[in-house]
């Protein structure tokens, strides 16, 4: 679901989601390719931002095996992946068995951007950053269309600032959730290493 494909039928405040999942990918993926010179531009991008620094500090282990492992050439093609990139089906695959107990909650959805930079990461790397932009679109396309309806029960991207924001905010909670899904992206990896 391309942010232009949008139906007019949208609520305004699902098309600020939706629009919003597409900005946050995209000046994500790409300060995490580029650096500092993406500017930032909304208190959602700052705190994505801020919360993935301090993931990648207390997880880059975890983080920087997943991306080794993973091996697109290994992608076997799955008849639900078959007419995407190996770079989406991957993504596809990965966001798939992070969400496949079907819970819900902020640091899953942080780990959908972090699983996109790692692979975009990895294509301009290996590929010359070919893909990217089908990259930002799938991840884009994933959350705005599949974490859609969360979202806006948890009061949208204003929600998650203040969920990451909030001082009283049980950090070790959201560390341990987000490292079962840093091993969860690790057991994929290595089946895809074989």
């Amino acid at each position: 679901m391309e942010l232009s494909r949008v139906s007019p039928s949208v609520t305004e405040e699902k098309y600020e989601i939706i629009s919003e999942a597409y900005s946050l990918t995209r000046n994500f993926i790409m300060y995490e390719l580029d650096g500092s010179c993406v500017k930032i531009n909304t208190k959602a991008e700052r705190t994505l931002r801020r919360v993935v620094d301090e993931m990648f500090e207390r997880h880059r282990t975890v983080l920087n095996a997943v991306s080794k492992r993973l091996r697109y050439g290994d992608v076997e093609v799955n008849e639900k992946y078959k007419e995407y990139l190996p770079d989406e089906r991957m993504f596809l695959m990965i966001a798939d068995e992070i969400y496949k107990d079907t819970k819900e909650n902020w640091g899953r959805i942080v780990s959908l951007f972090v699983v996109g930079s790692i692979l975009a990461r990895k294509n301009e790397d290996e590929h010359h950053g070919d893909h990217i932009e089908a990259i930002i679109q799938t991840v884009g396309n994933y959350i705005a269309s599949r974490r859609l309806k969360w979202i806006m029960k948890n009061g949208g991207w204003d929600g998650f600032v203040g969920f990451f924001d909030n001082t009283a905010l049980d950090y070790n909670k959201v560390w341990k959730g987000l490292v079962f899904v840093g091993i969860g992206l690790t057991s994929i990896a290595m089946a895809l290493s074989r």
